[in-house]
């Protein structure tokens, strides 16, 4: 199931897309990470850890897959009038069967567009996505999972207003350039509690 593109008006009055990402949006992708790790908020990768150009990065993409049509990835981004990309989403599922049901979700969103609720609108229409999603077989993605810094309360908020709940830490996980010890958070979503 694709996802059908959705036009919304952000919080500034600007009108926003949100669609499905494809290999072509690499530079903007790439240009979009820069711009995130430069801002030095929520990530653990430093500037020169990122990929020399757009074509590795774009070759990084495609070998994890986040652009397969199987089922596998489900990768959004929010892109402004003129096609200036706001902001990217996207949920990847492992290979292996018995873990399938689940994946890791990963967001960032332009310095320049954070605080637009550009977040919240790639979370819900990703979340949605997944809910409605059925593999050939029948089977739907279960479980959603990501990863948060400790000292990153914004996005925390974020996700549990979605529902996640937070199901570990990992204690001083990273360390800062300027020597602090910060805990990875790992927060969980089940999609369909029920249980299929």
């Amino acid at each position: 199931m694709r996802f059908p593109p959705v036009s919304l008006s952000l919080k500034d009055g600007r009108p926003c897309l949100i669609r499905e990402a494809t290999p072509e949006d690499g530079p903007a992708l790439f240009a979009l990470e820069r711009a995130v790790v430069q801002a030095r908020e929520g990530l653990v990768k430093l500037p020169d850890e990122l990929p020399a150009d757009a074509a590795a990065f774009t070759a990084r993409r495609e070998a994890a897959g986040l652009h397969r049509q199987d089922g596998t990835a489900f990768p959004l981004v929010a892109t402004a009038p003129g096609g200036a990309l706001l902001g990217e989403a996207s949920f990847l599922r492992p290979s292996y069967r018995m873990l399938r049901h689940g994946g890791v979700l990963g967001i960032g969103v332009h310095p320049d567009a954070q605080g637009l609720g550009v977040g919240r609108a790639l979370m819900h229409h990703l979340l949605a996505w997944l809910r409605a999603h059925r593999d050939t077989n029948g089977d739907r993605v279960h479980r959603v999972e990501l990863q948060v810094r400790g000292d990153n309360p914004r996005a925390q908020a974020l996700y549990r207003s979605f529902g996640f709940v937070l199901e570990g830490t990992r204690r001083d996980f990273l360390r800062t350039e300027e020597g602090a010890w910060v805990d990875d958070l790992l927060m969980g979503l089940l999609l369909h509690p029920e249980r299929p």
